[in-house]
């Protein structure tokens, strides 16, 4: 078990260090009932990192986070800890399409329980960067060894490494750099971040050597606490050095179909669904069924059949033609959309937002034309049309 004590210091390594990203270029910190840092280019590190819904109001703003995340403005990921409310969150979003990950822990250490290992490998030297003539090979170490990937660039740790709180430190093997971490001082506490090691220098003592010095630098200069998420790999290390297992890192991300399928809760009603049976089942073919649907005004404002490709589509009512008042938002024609979630926005969303109208015409199409249909958005005034076309492959 765990202590809030313990809870608070590692949700607050949190904010440490989802701040500190906030402060790169090219990214953006928003802080609020959902605080989350969104790359502004959509390559850089990205997260929600802290939740924190209340009032009688919470369902619909956990789905209206959900529809900014589909919209592309929240990242799609999020952290939840025992702190996050309402405490049910992954239960509620793993039932709306997320998948839900908590195999990795929090651990924090007491650094007064902290005694330094002595290094007693000579091949091994740890340097702590006091200039950012050694930065490159860090950030080369902490991409190719902790993401795969050039997930952030030397510039956006340049924009870091200027900041007077935080401390980067490297390992260097038979002069070689090997090795990295670095960590983030806020008032008496401390997060430890960006552990790496390039594979081929693994298991030969340098994170160990690079952590201790990390952690010996701020015993030295009073910090009491120490945090951080691990990953499987590193856990036994960790312990190694004194830190304890707190709780599990749950983190939420989506699963981008089921979302779509899940989350929206939007249906056409049985009435709508039953007439159409009963027309499909009074015609001839798919063109006859399909103006029959368009001549009796069943659904949508426009329905026709293209049979060159097989198709049907559907041009929908606005919102305030299905009875929805909308009359004071005609300067704004996104606000002419079902999706209340959105439609105050004043900025054209992505046209992948609009895929859970699968959800809605499913029902209907499915039980007639089978379960392989294909339905798609052609144009939505969400994404800067006059109107919103679908398009059912059948």
């Amino acid at each position: 078990m765990f202590s809030k004590y313990e809870c608070d210091i590692i949700e607050k390594g949190i904010d440490i260090s989802w701040t500190t990203w906030g402060k790169m270029r090219d990214s953006t910190l928003n802080l609020g009932e959902v605080c989350y840092v969104k790359s502004d280019n959509n390559e850089g590190p990205e997260r929600i990192f802290k939740i924190r819904f209340c009032g009688e109001d919470i369902d619909e703003k956990i789905m209206k986070m959900i529809s900014h995340i589909k919209a592309g403005i929240m990242p799609h990921s999020m952290l939840i800890t025992p702190n996050t409310t309402p405490i049910n969150l992954a239960e509620i979003l793993a039932k709306k399409g997320f998948s839900i990950d908590d195999s990795d822990p929090c651990m924090m250490l007491e650094l007064d329980d902290f005694n330094c290992q002595e290094n007693l490998n000579e091949d091994i030297a740890v340097l702590k960067l006091e200039k950012d003539e050694l930065l490159p090979e860090w950030v080369k170490i902490v991409n190719e060894g902790l993401f795969g990937c050039e997930l952030i660039t030397v510039d956006q740790f340049t924009d870091i490494f200027e900041l007077g709180n935080v401390h980067f430190y490297i390992g260097l093997l038979n002069n070689i750099p090997a090795s990295a971490c670095m960590t983030i001082k806020d008032s008496d506490t401390s997060v430890l971040e960006m552990v790496a090691t390039l594979e081929q220098y693994r298991h030969k003592g340098l994170a160990t050597a690079v952590i201790n010095k990390a952690l010996d630098d701020l015993k030295k200069s009073g910090i009491k606490t120490i945090s951080l998420r691990a990953e499987k790999d590193g856990v036994n290390l960790y312990k190694h050095l004194g830190f304890k297992d707190c709780f599990k890192r749950i983190v939420a991300s989506c699963d981008w179909d089921k979302v779509y399928k899940d989350s929206c809760p939007c249906r056409i009603d049985d009435e709508t669904i039953a007439r159409a049976q009963d027309i499909f089942c009074n015609s001839r073919d798919v063109k006859s069924f399909i103006n029959k649907m368009n001549e009796q005004h069943v659904i949508g404002k426009t329905i026709w059949y293209n049979e060159r490709e097989n198709a049907v589509y559907i041009t929908k009512l606005y919102s305030c033609e299905c009875g929805s008042d909308c009359s004071t938002n005609n300067c704004n024609i996104r606000q002419r959309c079902h999706c209340e979630y959105v439609n105050d926005l004043n900025c054209d969303l992505p046209i992948s937002y609009c895929k859970c109208a699968a959800t809605f015409f499913e029902p209907l199409f499915a039980p007639l034309f089978g379960k392989n249909i294909s339905i798609e958005p052609v144009e939505t005034v969400l994404s800067g049309s006059e109107q919103c076309t679908f398009k059912i492959a059948i």
